[in-house]
């Protein structure tokens, strides 16, 4: 290839990396902005902890349902244009939260609208990235895109959600929701110049292929039977996790005091970071099944820890700890899960993997939900995270039973 032609072709992919740069950037401020603080937001305007969890499970379950058909509109549709979608829909789920008071079917509403739109997000930025740069060089290598692109949006949307939970929810709480919804409309305006033409025949030709991969499933079944070992063993994990993950705001922000959200969302980002490099260090390990068994321990030992102490810096930290131990574990469990899959149905595998955790989410926040309207948020984190770490130790005795001590790698 032509020199010339080489720098105009990097020159075109260049301007479309910090286009799409750009618009993932944005749409993850728009997302971080509130991250903080919603909880707290719907618990000011009067509604229970089962109510909010109510609002999760119907998140969860909407974005269970759209989550398959997401892929075979965005080939009928283009990507970009399920792109605009996912913006539209979204933002008009945040924004209708703003006159949810009192009305529990309209916070049902946003949960749908929210959880649609998160769907349709799904991977469509970066297919529509990859597929623009291929048109304009078909030897287009990602390299370090995906990486760049995620370390400045994840960045700049860390900043959004300090500022959000720290200033503006001091203001007033529904300020970061507004801000969101507004922001979340304008990577529609920069990506209407990308609209692309609908294929009909490729959405076809996406229907018969899931059709067929659901008529191989028992081949799949046969050939990756410790994957579903697996798959099925770290469901209880989700018992120990729920609370925590869904509920930090509301165990850490006292009423009537100052916001101070902010600064504990940055812990929760840097110990994410941390724990996904750790997971690297213990994937090198052996005896792969007594490292889960540590990990899950501590996962439950540092929540219980965090609810018991009457100090509120040490409930932090011990909850911060829980963390960085669950992304090490997170990511440690799903390097197990992919090392575990033979064949050429990695996606369906995963897809399959996903929607069981999706069932098991909707499981614990009912029940987590009951408890802390019933007893605390204290007694609904403590007695899931014994029940979630008994329930896992003897999923795992099982598995090292079915593996007969060998390696899951």
């Amino acid at each position: 290839m032509d020199k010339g032609v080489r720098i105009i072709y990097k020159l075109h992919i260049n301007k479309l990396f910090y286009k799409y740069l750009t618009l993932v950037t944005l749409y993850n401020i728009a997302l971080g902005v509130w991250s903080g603080t919603i909880y707290l937001y719907m618990k000011n305007i009067g509604y229970s902890y089962s109510q909010i969890n109510l609002f999760l499970m119907i998140f969860w379950l909407c974005t269970f349902i759209a989550e398959l058909p997401s892929g075979m509109l965005s080939d009928y549709f283009g990507n970009i244009n399920v792109f605009i979608l996912s913006c539209l829909i979204r933002s008009i789920g945040l924004f209708c939260l703003i006159f949810a008071a009192g009305h529990i079917w309209i916070l049902l509403l946003c949960a749908m609208l929210t959880g649609m739109g998160d769907s349709l997000f799904s991977g469509t930025l970066d297919s529509w990235f990859v597929n623009k740069a291929k048109k304009v060089n078909s030897d287009f290598i990602v390299k370090n895109s995906f990486s760049i692109a995620n370390t400045v949006s994840t960045t700049f949307a860390l900043l959004a959600g300090f500022l959000g939970a720290q200033y503006l929810a001091n203001i007033n709480l529904s300020y970061p929701i507004i801000i969101g919804s507004v922001i979340l409309l304008l990577p529609i305006f920069i990506a209407l110049n990308e609209m692309e033409p609908i294929h009909l025949e490729q959405f076809k030709f996406s229907g018969v292929s899931f059709s067929l991969s659901g008529n191989l499933s028992k081949n799949i079944v046969k050939s990756n039977k410790p994957f579903f070992y697996l798959s099925w063993a770290f469901l209880p994990i989700t018992f120990i996790v729920a609370g925590p993950f869904n509920q930090w705001q509301l165990m850490f922000q006292a009423n009537g005091h100052k916001i101070e959200t902010g600064w504990i969302l940055i812990g929760v980002n840097i110990c994410g970071v941390l724990g996904s490099g750790l997971s690297s260090f213990l994937n090198s390990r052996s005896h792969k099944i007594i490292i889960l068994i540590f990990l899950s321990f501590l996962m439950a030992i540092t929540t219980v820890t965090s609810v018991s102490t009457s100090y509120k810096t040490l409930a932090i930290l011990f909850f911060l700890m829980h963390v960085l131990i669950t992304s090490t574990d997170e990511v440690f469990r799903y390097t197990i899960l992919h090392n575990n899959i033979s064949g050429n149905n990695r996606t369906t595998l995963i897809s399959f993997n996903n929607t069981l955790n999706a069932g098991a989410n909707l499981v614990v926040l009912f029940l987590n939900g009951w408890l802390s309207d019933t007893y605390s948020i204290r007694f609904a984190w403590k007695s899931l995270a014994i029940v979630g770490f008994t329930i896992t130790f003897i999923g795992y005795l099982i598995l090292m039973y079915k593996f007969r001590k060998k390696e899951t790698t």
